[in-house]
C-alpha cells in the first residue's frame, strides 16, 4: 500500500526542521535530569513548534495565514538559539553542538523566510 504524502511532508525546509527536532531529542537526552522540564523541555518544545507551523502553513488556508505561521517558524527557531546558546553557557551543549545547532537553524530559517518571501510575492500578484 502506497502511503500518501501530505504537502508539508514534501517540503524541504519541514524535512530540515523535522531533522533537527531529532537533533534536539538527541543532545537533551544528555542534560541534567534537573532540567527535564526547564531547558530541555523548552528546546524540545520549541523545535517541534518549527516544524508544525511550517505544516499549518501548507494547508490549504488564505496566504496571509501562510504567512502568520512561516513568522510563527521562524520565531520558534530565534528561541531555539537561544535556548541553545543558554544550554551552551550552563556547560549542557558543547560550544561544537552550538555550532552545529546554529547552522542548522540558519539553514532552516533562511528556507522559511524563502518560504515567506514566495508566499507574498503571490499574494502581490494576487492583487
Amino acid at each position: 500500500m502506497k502511503t500518501y504524502l501530505f504537502s508539508f511532508e514534501k517540503l524541504e525546509v519541514w524535512k530540515d526542521a523535522h531533522a533537527l527536532i531529532l537533533l534536539t531529542y538527541t543532545a537533551t537526552k544528555k542534560f541534567p535530569t534537573s532540567e527535564r522540564f526547564g531547558l530541555s523541555n523548552w528546546m524540545k518544545q520549541s523545535s517541534l513548534d518549527i516544524a508544525t507551523n511550517i505544516s499549518l502553513g501548507s494547508g490549504p488556508i488564505p496566504r496571509k495565514e501562510q504567512v502568520e505561521f512561516y513568522t510563527k517558524a521562524y520565531s520558534a527557531g530565534m528561541v531555539l538559539l537561544n535556548q541553545a546558546l543558554v544550554a551552551r553557557d550552563l556547560g549542557y551543549l558543547t560550544v561544537e553542538h552550538c555550532i552545529e545547532y546554529r547552522i542548522h537553524l540558519e539553514m532552516v530559517t533562511g528556507k522559511i523566510q524563502a518560504l515567506k518571501k514566495s508566499v507574498v510575492a503571490k499574494t502581490m500578484e494576487a492583487a
